[in-house]
């Protein structure tokens, strides 16, 4: 069974079903997503930073962040941009 775990970050999860951090993302990315709903991501198949500040704990936890896949959906965003501009 392999982890997406790494050594400080997580790493492209080989279990599509899982599909993180996105359909899109090469094996080569890596990042580390935070509990308040950060996200850091580099992908250097595609030379990608992607950076994204949140803050999923105010004014409470109870937020749609996670149910609606934002991290996921806009990690999508990026790669197909990329995509389209090649």
């Amino acid at each position: 069974n392999v982890s997406r775990r790494g050594l400080g970050f997580d790493r492209w999860d080989p279990d599509r079903t899982n599909r993180y951090p996105s359909d899109l993302a090469s094996p080569a990315s890596y990042g580390h997503t935070g509990y308040t709903g950060t996200c850091v991501w580099v992908d250097p198949t595609y030379k990608l930073i992607y950076i994204f500040l949140s803050n999923r704990v105010h004014p409470s936890v109870n937020n749609k962040l996670a149910s609606l896949r934002i991290r996921p959906r806009i990690h999508d965003a990026i790669y197909k941009a990329i995509k389209e501009a090649k």
